[in-house]
């Protein structure tokens, strides 16, 4: 993930990752335009937990950051929008839906983080750091949203355009 504009200019790379809720989600609106491949999708995710490592270098406000380590999170209340734009693959005498893009943008109302930072092994200082990071969570979170979304949506592309490229649009795609 990075994020070169603002007052909070990183890369961040995480690994590892284990997420926990995420399946636990409510579609809440689906508005489609099927000749076009377009789908539109509005879903609630009550909790999602996540643990991993991290790396982190760059600015935050004025001040200098490298750190590398483990993390925790907590979001919950989340509603996302995704935009699915589709694209006609023929295969084998057969049609599918690639996807060519995917739009994701989120909203959350808590987030709660912790670092353990294996560069700054202070106790004081990783107080401090995970302190900064839950007193300034919404903020944080506000920043990162365009950084982030674009790697949710890189992930969900992949994801789906595998589901969408393996089932045949005759299978789930009725002609009119």
């Amino acid at each position: 993930m990075e994020n070169n504009a603002g007052a909070v200019r990183i890369k961040a790379l995480f690994t590892d990752i284990v997420a926990q809720g995420a399946g636990n989600y409510t579609i809440k609106e689906v508005r489609s335009d099927l000749k076009k491949l377009r789908i539109d999708m509005s879903i609630a995710i009550p909790r999602v937990e996540t643990r991993g490592k991290y790396e982190v270098i760059g600015n935050v406000l004025l001040l200098p950051v490298r750190s590398n380590g483990e993390f925790w999170t907590e979001f919950s209340d989340i509603t996302a929008i995704a935009k699915i734009y589709g694209k006609a693959v023929e295969r084998d005498g057969e049609s599918f839906m690639g996807i060519e893009k995917i739009n994701v943008d989120f909203t959350m109302k808590n987030a709660r983080f912790k670092v353990k930072d294996h560069v700054n092994t202070q106790n004081v200082l990783g107080e401090a750091i995970n302190q900064f990071l839950n007193q300034n969570a919404n903020e944080l979170i506000q920043e990162m949203r365009p950084a982030a979304s674009q790697s949710i949506g890189k992930l969900f592309r992949k994801f789906l355009n595998d589901a969408f490229t393996n089932l045949p649009t005759r299978l789930w795609l009725l002609d009119d």
